[in-house]
């Protein structure tokens, strides 16, 4: 699969069920005392099964907000976005087993195991409920907490993470390829940040700061610190389980990008492959999206729908601040069921 195809596969990662887990006994205070933050914005980590899990506590006060990334990114994706949701809330951001500075040594990479290590984690740091945002297969996570595990849950937001994945593969793999990054492009962290700002068309530092974690300088440049494999494991996990809106008795945001525009494609492809990237959008991934948006409203009650006009599927990164206001009027809506996003964020360019 080229590299933008994969890409494009990250994006259209999502939704899984797995079995109910009991949650388990309180921890021990020694237990909690060793998972504490280590400061606001700083890494922390904390064991839960011999699972050893990075974390990112930005502080805050009020209701927990929990952000999960996506496939390929760390907890620091969201280093530009989680500050400004500390307004009424802490906020705090997990890195999935497997990736960035969370172990990589275990096996099972099941949705149930995913959301295990989410459910232990917050144990240990003493929240008890949460409000979750999840960025593309991380809706796999949401839907699996929201069915499962309602008493932990407040509030679900999809970040482009609300699908059906069963014909993600197939999709992706039909995506034009857009220009690979060159052996200059990854050569040295400011050299891959530089290439992966074009391809998201974004100067967010919380590119940098996730690529850190995620990537290892080695002899033949910038490299995954996570074997495909695990990749794969995860993705095969999370499609087969398919969505199930109608268990979710939590109030649910799903914000879809529009799948019309060139995304995630280096800022060096030839125009002409550029345009063939945005047909490819329209005509196939386009129709998808929408047929997603439609299950999902069927299906889910007390759920909302939102498309972001001319998106990209990291437009947290493009627009932090517009992305946190409309989280947090979200949130903090006393009918969320009928929740409309502010008009002000239509002026933003997503």
């Amino acid at each position: 699969m080229t590299l933008a195809a994969r890409s494009a596969a990250v994006a259209l990662a999502a939704l899984a069920l797995a079995a109910p887990m009991a949650r388990a006994a309180d921890p021990a205070p020694e237990a909690i005392k060793a998972c504490a933050p280590a400061g606001a914005g700083a890494d922390s980590y904390c064991t839960i099964g011999g699972v050893r899990l990075h974390y990112v506590d930005w502080g805050g006060q009020g209701p927990a907000i929990i952000l999960l990334a996506g496939l390929g990114n760390s907890a620091r994706i969201f280093d530009d976005l989680a500050p400004r949701l500390t307004a009424g809330h802490r906020v705090l951001a997990f890195t999935r087993r497997g990736y960035g500075q969370s172990d990589h040594s275990q096996t099972d990479y099941s949705n149930q195991a995913l959301v295990g290590d989410i459910l232990g984690l917050m144990d240990r740091l003493s929240i008890g409920k949460a409000s979750f945002v999840g960025h593309s297969i991380a809706g796999g996570e949401l839907s699996t907490l929201g069915a499962q595990h309602p008493e932990r849950v407040d509030r679900l937001v999809y970040f482009d993470s609300a699908y059906d994945r069963a014909r993600a593969m197939e999709l992706t793999d039909g995506v034009p390829a857009g220009a690979a990054p060159t052996p200059a492009d990854l050569a040295s962290l400011g050299a891959l940040t530089r290439w992966r700002d074009g391809v998201l068309q974004t100067q967010s530092p919380a590119v940098r700061d996730d690529i850190g974690q995620v990537m290892a300088l080695g002899p033949k440049g910038m490299t995954p610190r996570t074997p495909p494999a695990v990749m794969l494991k995860v993705l095969d996990g999370d499609i087969a389980a398919g969505p199930q809106y109608s268990h979710i008795k939590a109030p649910a945001l799903a914000l879809y990008t529009s799948k019309d525009v060139a995304d995630q494609v280096a800022a060096s492809t030839p125009p002409a492959r550029r345009a063939e990237v945005i047909d490819y959008f329209i005509r196939h991934i386009r129709p998808w999206m929408l047929r997603a948006q439609a299950d999902f409203l069927e299906q889910k009650t007390c759920g909302v729908a939102v498309e972001l006009p001319r998106s990209t599927h990291y437009f947290f990164l493009r627009s932090p601040h517009a992305t946190a206001t409309m989280v947090l009027s979200y949130l903090s809506s006393a009918d969320p069921c009928r929740w409309r996003p502010p008009l002000n964020v239509w002026r933003y360019n997503w």
